[in-house]
């Protein structure tokens, strides 16, 4: 969903409306007759732009489809991807602000596995059990919350049920944070490998400082 501003027209038409009401009634001959009409048609614009405040409405974006020239990599992203757009639109209909600030950060998080994906999308097979079990199921909890907050109804079963979906929120959300750490853990072991050596040859070839030159005798 994409937020946009738009504004109403009438404020305009109401500060066009002033010239032209001047124009047919009133003479417009000397300087201070335009200066005048002026600060009277920017004052009637202000005040009808108060009346009618610019709206804010969402606009459905579609993502891109992926391109990964790997077909089966670009299917778990496009199908991740239109659940993650479902999660989006779920947020929309739920009240409760602590519930949709953990789809906010769960969807944020599923966003970044999809732009690694796409990147490396031969990662995709580490990544079955979260496309097809983790993904899904939090969708489907999500799904039914809603479905039981709309009902409007205090009973012992959809209160235990809607507790339930919201205690385990947190460890959703920490799960997907440590799948996503878990696709950099071959970068992190190059990265150490790549200071070992590093720091092993600048060392051999006397382009470190010696750390026991600063003990004094």
């Amino acid at each position: 969903m994409r937020q946009i501003t738009q504004k109403s027209v009438i404020p305009i038409y109401a500060a066009a409306a002033v010239w032209l009401i001047w124009g047919l009634l009133l003479p417009l001959y000397h300087t201070w007759h335009f200066l005048l009409v002026a600060v009277l048609s920017a004052a009637v614009y202000f005040v009808m732009n108060r009346v009618f405040p610019p709206k804010i409405l969402w606009v459905e974006e579609k993502p891109k489809p992926a391109n990964t020239e790997d077909s089966d990599a670009d299917a778990v992203i496009n199908d991740g991807r239109a659940q993650l757009e479902r999660l989006r639109q779920l947020d929309q209909q739920i009240a409760d602000s602590a519930v949709s600030a953990h789809i906010v950060r769960i969807c944020g998080i599923c966003e970044k596995i999809f732009a690694y994906l796409e990147d490396k999308p031969k990662k995709a097979p580490q990544l079955r059990l979260f496309f097809n079990y983790y993904l899904p199921t939090t969708l489907k909890l999500l799904e039914s919350y809603q479905r039981m907050a709309a009902q409007n109804i205090s009973g012992e079963n959809i209160r235990s049920a809607m507790r339930g979906v919201e205690g385990i929120l947190s460890s959703i959300e920490q799960a997907f944070e440590k799948q996503l750490d878990h696709l950099f853990a071959d970068e992190a072991l190059d990265i150490s490998t790549d200071i070992t050596v590093l720091e092993n040859m600048m060392a051999r070839e006397g382009l470190t400082k010696d750390p026991f030159d600063n003990q004094t005798h």
